[in-house]
């Protein structure tokens, strides 16, 4: 019996567990760049060697190596830009151009730039005019050290620009109220050439406080050289038609439209 015993206990089968299999690694969080807020932080990009705080006294070529610099490190990364600013103008170069100069003691001129080249933020634009507080979002589009209206400058330009007006407190503006009226077709154009820009001036006056010129770049039509061209616009307030006509570069916003019609 015992013999018996001790043998089927040697033949008892030998259980082997399965491995506890290894949890993957946790992936790293990738930290989401931080925006540009002032122009300090586009200086902070470059090396400390460079003594971006005595760039005012930089040659041609130091200026040439930061500017490589700060296109690889804010442009070519896409770094996101939110910037408080005081608006210097909105300028006709080509296309409709946000600008303003930025306060600082570096010894030269640093701007920001914004264009509309998307249609989308020209209603936002066409509510600026110089000395508004506006906050700008977008992407850094381009940063260099250059001469720029007779003197050395830092220019900083941001793409797909979102504009927010801001209050003296920093808070964002409320907006204005709207006028009640709605624009059944617009044309821009002399003679027998005339542009359909109806979408363009729709889009722009239903922003509160808008207010824009009869010119190429707001309308999206093409510029000429020859002859004054003129707006005309056909809008609705109540069940009443009206027909407002304006020359080449005149103003136009939804107040002076209902204006018009009394």
């Amino acid at each position: 019996m015992g013999h018996a015993g001790h043998a089927a206990a040697a033949e008892a089968p030998i259980v082997v567990k399965a491995a506890i299999p290894a949890k993957p690694p946790t992936p790293r969080a990738v930290l989401k760049p931080l925006p540009v807020r002032t122009y300090r932080d586009v200086l902070a990009v470059l090396p400390r060697e460079m003594e971006p705080q005595n760039a005012r006294g930089w040659s041609a070529a130091e200026k040439e190596v930061a500017n490589i610099i700060m296109k690889k490190k804010l442009v070519d990364t896409a770094r996101p830009a939110v910037m408080k600013l005081r608006v210097s103008d909105v300028s006709d170069w080509g296309r409709m151009i946000l600008w303003a100069t930025v306060e600082n003691e570096e010894g030269y001129a640093i701007r920001v730039f914004s264009g509309a080249e998307n249609p989308a933020m020209l209603p936002s634009l066409a509510t600026l005019k110089p000395g508004d507080s506006i906050q700008l979002e977008g992407v850094m589009e381009c940063v260099k050290f250059e001469q720029l209206w007779g003197g050395a400058s830092l220019s900083i330009c941001v793409r797909d620009g979102k504009v927010t007006k801001l209050l003296p407190n920093g808070l964002p503006a409320p907006k204005p109220t709207a006028v009640k009226l709605s624009v059944v077709s617009a044309v821009y154009g002399a003679g027998n050439s005339f542009s359909d820009v109806t979408d363009r001036v729709q889009a722009i006056l239903k922003e509160p406080g808008a207010v824009f010129a009869a010119k190429p770049h707001w309308l999206g039509a093409e510029p000429v050289t020859d002859g004054n061209r003129t707006l005309i616009v056909v809008h609705l307030i109540g069940a009443k038609r009206y027909v407002f006509t304006v020359g080449e570069g005149g103003a136009v916003s939804a107040d002076l439209l209902a204006q018009s019609a009394h």
